[in-house]
C-alpha cells in the first residue's frame, strides 16, 4: 500500500503541472482521493491527532470559513452566478480538498511503519525537480550547440511562469534543508550535502532560462529571510563564519536577480513608465490593447508588462473602492469589473496579475480579509515552532508560504496548479510541524 499511495501522489505532483493532462490529472486526484479517504476509515490515516491541536483547528477552521463566504458570495452576490460557482469549484474547493489530501497522506505516512517523513519529503522533492531537469537539460544542450542561452523556456509547460513556482519550492525546500543541516545537524532530504549543492546550481541555472523578473525579486526575499532564520539565536557558529554564512544565503539567492538586470532590457525602462502607467485617464492602452499605447518625452512607446502591470493595479484599486463587495469571484474578476464599466471594449478574460486584487475585486474586501486570516493562523504558530524548537517544517511553512502569498501581490498564482501544489504541499508541512514526534533539538 506504501508504493502504491507514494506512486500516486509522486505522479500527481509531477503531471499536476504539465499541459494537455486534464483529464489524467483529475483521474489520479479521485484515485489518491479514494484512497485517502478509505485510509482514514480504516484508522490506518488517523487524523484525531492533528485536530487535536487547537492552532491547526484555526487553522483549517479559517480556511472553511474563507471556502463557505467565497461560496455564499458565488451564490447571492455575484453577477454572473454560474460563472462564479464554476470558477468556486476549480480554484476554491479544489485547493482546500489538496489542503487535506496532504494533512491526511502526512497522517498516513506518520503512522506507517514502512514510510517516513524524510521519504515523502523526498519523493515531493523529485517529483517537481523532473520539470526543472528538463529545463536545465534543453537549455544546456541549446548553449552547447548553438551558443544561444535560452530564455523565457516553459519546459513542459506553456510559459515560463509556471515552472518558476516550481523552482521557487524547490529552492524553498533546499535552503530550509540547507538552514536546519546548519543549525540541527539533521537531514529531511534523503541526498548528501554535495548533491544538495548540485541541486541548488540546477535550481538557479532554471531561473536564468525561466527570466522571471517577480520570481528572482521572491528569491531575494528567501534569502534575506534565510540568513535571518540561520542567524537567530544561533551560538554555534564564531561571528565571523555566521556573517559568512549569511551574506552567502543572500548573496546566491540574488544571483537570479543581477543576472536578469543585466540581460532584460525591460528594467531600463520600468521607471519612465511608472508615471505614464499611474495616469490611467490619459491613455486607455491599459483597457485594449489596440489602442494606441502612450509615449514618454523621449519618444519611448509605453507598453507591455512595465505598463499594464501598473495600470491594472490602479484600477483595480480604482474598482475596489467603487464596489468593495465585489462583482462576483473568478481568476478573471478583474476583466468582468472592466467590462461592467467599459462594455465591449474591455477583454472580458483581463486578470490584474495580481491575485490578491483580483479576490477583492471579484469577492470583495471580507474575503481578502478572512483569505489573510488564514495565511495569519499559518505563520503565527510556524514562528513560535521555529522560535520554540529549531524544526524544518516551521521552517518550510514560512518559507513556501511568505514566498507563495507574498508572490500573490504582483502575480495570479491563486489559480490551476500553482495553488493546487501549494495547498497540498502547506498540508503536508503543517501535519509535521505539529506532530513532530523528534523534540530533541532546542534553541538553547
Amino acid at each position: 500500500m506504501n508504493s502504491f499511495i507514494l506512486g500516486i501522489f509522486s505522479f500527481l505532483i509531477f503531471i499536476l503541472s504539465v499541459n494537455g493532462t486534464m483529464a489524467l490529472r483529475n483521474t489520479l486526484a479521485i484515485i489518491f482521493l479514494v484512497s485517502l479517504v478509505t485510509l482514514v476509515i480504516k484508522g490506518r490515516a488517523n487524523l484525531n491527532s492533528i485536530f487535536n491541536n487547537k492552532e491547526f483547528r484555526w487553522i483549517s477552521g479559517s480556511l472553511v470559513i474563507f471556502v463557505i463566504y467565497i461560496l455564499f458570495h458565488s451564490i447571492y452576490l455575484s453577477h454572473e452566478m454560474l460563472w462564479s460557482l464554476s470558477e468556486f469549484k476549480s480554484h476554491i474547493f479544489y485547493p482546500m480538498i489538496y489542503f487535506f489530501m496532504g494533512i491526511s497522506l502526512a497522517a498516513y505516512v506518520f503512522q506507517s511503519e514502512h514510510a517516513t517523513k524524510e521519504t515523502l519529503i523526498t519523493i515531493l522533492f523529485f517529483s517537481l525537480f523532473i520539470h526543472i531537469l528538463y529545463i536545465d537539460l534543453v537549455a544546456i544542450d541549446k548553449l552547447f550547440h548553438e551558443g544561444v542561452m535560452m530564455r523565457r523556456y516553459g519546459g513542459l509547460m506553456d510559459s515560463p511562469v509556471q515552472p518558476n513556482y516550481i523552482t521557487n519550492i524547490l529552492l524553498a525546500m533546499i535552503i530550509a534543508e540547507f538552514v536546519y543541516r546548519l543549525r540541527a545537524k539533521k537531514t529531511v532530504l534523503k541526498v548528501s550535502n554535495v548533491v544538495l549543492y548540485l541541486l541548488l546550481i540546477a535550481c538557479i541555472f532554471s531561473t536564468f532560462v525561466e527570466a522571471l523578473r517577480l520570481g528572482d525579486i521572491a528569491l531575494v526575499f528567501l534569502g534575506i529571510g534565510s540568513s535571518v532564520a540561520f542567524l537567530y539565536k544561533n551560538n554555534q557558529y564564531s561571528v565571523g563564519i555566521k556573517r559568512s554564512i549569511a551574506t552567502g544565503l543572500v548573496v546566491v539567492l540574488t544571483i537570479p536577480l543581477a543576472y536578469n538586470l543585466s540581460t532584460d532590457p525591460r528594467w531600463a525602462k520600468l521607471i519612465e513608465t511608472i508615471p505614464l502607467a499611474i495616469d490611467t485617464s490619459s491613455s486607455q492602452h491599459w483597457l485594449n490593447k489596440e489602442l494606441k499605447a502612450p509615449e514618454t518625452k523621449s519618444g519611448y512607446v509605453v507598453n507591455g508588462s512595465n505598463y499594464k502591470r501598473i495600470a491594472w493595479a490602479m484600477k483595480a484599486v480604482e474598482y475596489i473602492w467603487e464596489e468593495p463587495m465585489g462583482v462576483g469571484f473568478g481568476r478573471n474578476a478583474f476583466g468582468h469589473a472592466m467590462e461592467k464599466r467599459h462594455g465591449a471594449l474591455a477583454e472580458r478574460g483581463g486578470t490584474a496579475h495580481s491575485s490578491i486584487l483580483d479576490l477583492t475585486v471579484g469577492a470583495g474586501v471580507v474575503a481578502t480579509f478572512l483569505w489573510l486570516l488564514f495565511v495569519y493562523r499559518v505563520i503565527k504558530p510556524a514562528i513560535k515552532k521555529f522560535e520554540k524548537n529549531y524544526d524544518y517544517f516551521a521552517l518550510l511553512t514560512l518559507f513556501i508560504t511568505m514566498g507563495y502569498v507574498g508572490r500573490s501581490f504582483v502575480d495570479a498564482n491563486m489559480r490551476d496548479h500553482m495553488f493546487l501544489e501549494f495547498m497540498i504541499i502547506l498540508g503536508i508541512s503543517l501535519f509535521y510541524m505539529f506532530l513532530e514526534r523528534d523534540k530533541s533539538f532546542d534553541i538553547k
